[in-house]
């Protein structure tokens, strides 16, 4: 294992409090909203353990059909929370894989920027295999911190699309917002979306609602003007009001409307 010079271990730690906000076990499960699913284990290239839920679409058609999304949460609560979000999903066809991350949930180990990394390798890996079950697209789907961890997977492997809702352009750039002296200089993670995105070589979709309360909607401009600056499309989804956790839904039929029309004439066509 790794030591750190006392000095890195206190701006690790510090960061850490930025950055993660991890809670423990699980407040709800899939079953209790009706929603069949396959709980699953997952192990890490470090030896990690992940927890992950397989949702398998019911429907034999919709504006999603027959697209796996692999999801990844944000930085606070558990996959749990975001099962509202999954169900919607699955009501229009799609099949969803969540997963946490280490040091989440009931998953093992303490979070870190390497350590989702490599959850979110061993998850897509998992994911590759339940999408080619599926005979399906694979979209990577991440919001907030998840956007970060979903566009640097997206620019390392090879998703058939992806979406990112509600993130940042850097912990750089958002450790600016915090006021406090040097911070940017401070933080030992990097997550850099606005230098990842422009790799993707997959269709993207982008989403903020102008009304983030956390990451300002700039941050969303930027990515998608990072991009557009490097000659490869990108679908940016603009929610008027939208907030932080809830721009999705803000937009209501609007926003699976752009979704399902984006994945039909880029993701499935392409495909």
């Amino acid at each position: 294992m790794k030591s750190f010079h006392p000095i890195e271990r206190l701006l690790r730690g510090l960061t850490d409090l930025f950055v993660f906000h991890p809670e423990r076990g699980q407040r709800v499960l899939p079953s209790d909203l009706g929603i069949p699913y396959q709980h699953l284990w997952l192990t890490a290239s470090d030896g990690v353990r992940t927890e992950a839920w397989w949702m398998p679409s019911s429907q034999s058609a919709g504006p999603l059909w027959p697209a796996t999304i692999l999801t990844f949460h944000g930085n606070a609560g558990t996959m749990a929370d975001r099962l509202d979000w999954c169900r919607e999903a699955l009501a229009r066809g799609a099949s969803v894989l969540a997963v946490e991350y280490r040091g989440y949930g009931n998953s093992d180990g303490r979070p870190s920027e390497d350590g989702l990394r490599r959850d979110a390798l061993v998850a897509f890996e998992r994911a590759r295999e339940l999408a080619a079950e599926q005979a399906g697209p694979l979209l990577v789907h991440g919001r907030s911190l998840g956007g970060a961890v979903a566009i640097g997977l997206a620019a390392e492997v090879s998703p058939d699309g992806l979406v990112a809702e509600s993130t940042f352009t850097s912990i750089a750039e958002m450790a600016v917002l915090t006021a406090i002296p040097f911070a940017a200089r401070l933080a030992t993670y990097r997550f850099e979306s606005i230098v990842s995105l422009p790799q993707v070589a997959a269709p993207v979709f982008l989403v903020h609602g102008r009304t983030d309360e956390l990451i300002p909607f700039a941050m969303g401009e930027a990515l998608r003007d990072a991009r557009q600056s490097a000659g490869v499309p990108v679908h940016f989804l603009e929610v008027t009001g939208g907030e932080h956790n809830g721009a999705w839904r803000f937009a209501g039929e609007e926003y699976w409307q752009q979704l399902a029309a984006w994945y039909g004439a880029e993701v499935f066509e392409s495909g």
